[in-house]
């Protein structure tokens, strides 16, 4: 006769590892040491002996085992004759449980329950599965049903903080809009009402900000939605910003008031998205609703965005937040967010260094070999040398385009080390494995490439020497890829352009640089003409004809080349004659520097690049110019603060 048995045994609570040990324990307890204790139910003067084919009883038919801290429940299926022989086993299985191994005897019983079974859970198990099976059907809720009603209403002002943020600097997010994608998801329930809720007292606070502040924007803040909604909330955000805390109706909470600003601009331009109309159909609600809530929210962004504009310095929506309101809650995380993005910054800021140098340095051994004996260049090649991780990353990026045959090439005209062969030979041999069409499937031959140059750039002396080398490699075998040379297979191999072109479009991929920023490209093209100022005016020319940006699809791109040009020229001179070396001319020349000279004197003069020219030619022009002006100044040292990302 099955009976389910229960024994609950607690022991000193645990952490989680201790529980997966005491599960274990039990499990190997429950299988292994113990036989059911032989009990006679017969009548006690009885001399009558169990026959062979007499079992006992006490077999475990089934077993389960849940453990959690403290303890674990053992649920068992006896076979026993009756209640009271399912008793006495139970009771020598619990005391079992607690003394068979060491993990085992910190625990002692603390219950037993029994029970008859009619019948198995199915043919094959007793007793049912712990887990269900994931198949079934099982309600799933959405983290924000989970979330308390005080953390949506932070959540939602934290959200369209990052909105106006985004709304403020766009060009941050080169990879998507936060504010479009935050705008986009409001429709999800419950964002809708968190938000339209959230923009209320963001307003209200905003313009409480502004009224403090002193000075009103004349100009609504660019941005999407419609231009006319967003003027008339700023305006009644205004308005409602300079009444008094305690107006005659009695509104003095900022979420009151806001939502009164709200509800009143909704019904007055026909916004009010969580009304249903009578004389809707049944799908029309919702496609109206959402419609409707996008409008509002755009115009509420665009306008407490304008609104607390002198904001826009702060690093993240929890400093504005906190400038705006006086939640202790809000200051701490403005703090800390102040914090981890001033550290976040430095950190970034010695990535691009040192991406910017390896990707320049690299670019100069192709393009202008003789200016690595510059002083500027020989100091990039020092701190190439201090951290040799993103140079290591361009130096093999730019192996593989330009193929083995032309390394092979350059490696022939070089005189190498006898203690840099082995590292060298290993490189080019794994580079040739790369390019075979039937490569060794056991071998890795780009994990190959990387080991052998780690031993070519291992710490020690002369790392300078050994980078000046491996830069004269690059030099002499990308020249060769446009020297006519063929790659295995018989095609053209990669030529100059081509290869500094891939480098320059992803300079962080090839340097294997991650920023905590998006728009880590730009960050290090712009470092890259700032040091290539520092080195010549003829390296910031050539190096910004060649960067992207200057052309393409997109119709701001080119204005937008010729502004940042002009910007270059300008800034320089004013550089210059902060520091007491006016110029106003570089001298006479040929070529780009006679451009440069035209450049400086129609900016002067009119403070514009010439019109006539074509973008190829101006924007180099200007970048000779405003290096060339450092230069003459004795101001090259700035020339990070003229070319700039901006």
């Amino acid at each position: 006769m099955p009976y389910l048995c229960r024994v609950t045994i607690s022991g000193p609570e645990a952490d989680d590892g201790a529980v997966s040990t005491l599960i274990d324990a039990v499990a190997d307890a429950v299988k292994n040491g113990w036989d059911a204790p032989l009990v006679s139910v017969h009548d006690d003067e009885s001399d009558d002996e169990l026959s062979d084919d007499e079992s006992p009883g006490g077999e475990v038919l089934d077993h389960r085992i849940l453990g959690y801290l403290g303890g674990a429940i053992v649920l068992v299926v006896l076979d026993c004759d009756d209640f009271m022989q399912a008793s006495i086993v139970v009771a020598s299985l619990a005391r079992h449980l607690t003394t068979w191994s060491p993990a085992l005897l910190e625990f002692t019983p603390s219950g037993l329950e029994i029970s008859r079974l009619d019948e198995p859970y199915d043919e094959d198990n007793w007793l049912p599965p712990i887990a269900d099976d994931e198949s079934d059907p099982r309600p799933r809720w959405p983290l924000s049903e989970l979330l308390d009603e005080q953390v949506k209403e932070l959540s939602g002002q934290y959200l369209l903080a990052v909105a106006v943020r985004a709304i403020w600097h766009p060009a941050e997010h080169p990879y998507g809009d936060p504010a479009d994608d935050i705008v986009a998801g409001s429709v999800e329930h419950p964002w809708g009402n968190v938000l339209s809720h959230a923009v209320g007292i963001l307003l209200i606070r905003a313009a409480r900000f502004e009224s403090r502040h002193g000075s009103q924007a004349k100009l609504l803040v660019h941005g999407s939605g419609d231009l006319a909604l967003a003027g008339d909330l700023l305006q009644r955000a205004r308005e409602t910003g300079n009444e008094d805390e305690a107006d005659d109706d009695g509104f003095t909470d900022d979420a009151m008031r806001g939502h009164v600003l709200v509800e009143d601009f909704m019904e007055t331009h026909d916004l009010q998205w969580n009304r249903l109309a009578d004389d809707e159909g049944p799908e029309e609600p919702e496609a109206r609703s959402n419609r409707q809530l996008k409008t509002l929210l755009w115009a509420g962004l665009r306008a407490a965005a304008t609104l607390c504009a002198p904001l826009a310095s702060l690093s993240g929506p929890w400093q504005v937040l906190d400038q705006l309101g006086d939640d202790e809650v809000v200051s701490l995380y403005a703090e800390q967010e102040e914090e981890d993005n001033e550290t976040a910054a430095q950190d970034d800021a010695a990535e691009v260094y040192s991406a910017s140098a390896a990707h320049l340095l690299s670019w100069l051994a192709i393009r202008h070999p003789d200016l690595l004996e510059s002083r500027a260049a020989g100091t990039l090649i020092t701190d190439a040398a201090n951290d040799v991780t993103a140079f290591h990353q361009v130096f093999n990026a730019t192996m593989v385009m330009a193929g083995h045959e032309s390394l092979k090439t350059a490696l022939a005209q070089q005189r190498i080390l006898a203690r840099l062969h082995p590292g060298i030979d290993t490189y080019a041999a794994a580079l040739a494995e790369t390019e075979r069409d039937d490569p060794d499937e056991d071998a890795d031959a780009y994990n190959d490439m990387h080991l052998a140059l780690e031993e070519v750039l291992a710490d020690g002396p002369g790392m300078a020497k050994r980078i000046r080398f491996l830069l004269t490699v690059l030099g002499a075998a990308v020249r060769t890829a446009d020297s006519g040379s063929r790659s295995t297979d018989g095609t053209p191999a990669s030529t100059p352009r081509s290869i500094t072109y891939y480098l320059l479009i992803e300079p962080s991929m090839h340097s294997a640089t991650v920023l905590h920023r998006d728009n880590d490209d730009a960050a290090i093209r712009a470092a890259m003409l700032g040091l290539a100022a520092q080195v010549s005016p003829l390296a910031a020319a050539g190096l910004i004809a060649e960067l992207p940006g200057l052309t393409g699809d997109d119709p701001r791109l080119e204005p937008a080349a010729l502004t940042r040009a002009t910007t270059w020229v300008q800034d320089a001179l004013q550089v210059a004659q902060q520091h007491g070396a006016p110029v106003d001319a570089i001298g006479n020349g040929t070529g780009q520097a006679a451009d440069a000279q035209e450049v400086i004197s129609a900016i002067s003069a009119h403070g514009c690049l010439p019109p006539e020219w074509p973008v190829h030619r101006v924007v180099p022009a200007a970048a000779y110019a405003a290096a060339a002006i450092l230069h003459a100044s004795e101001t090259v040292g700035r020339a990070g603060e003229v070319f700039t990302e901006d």
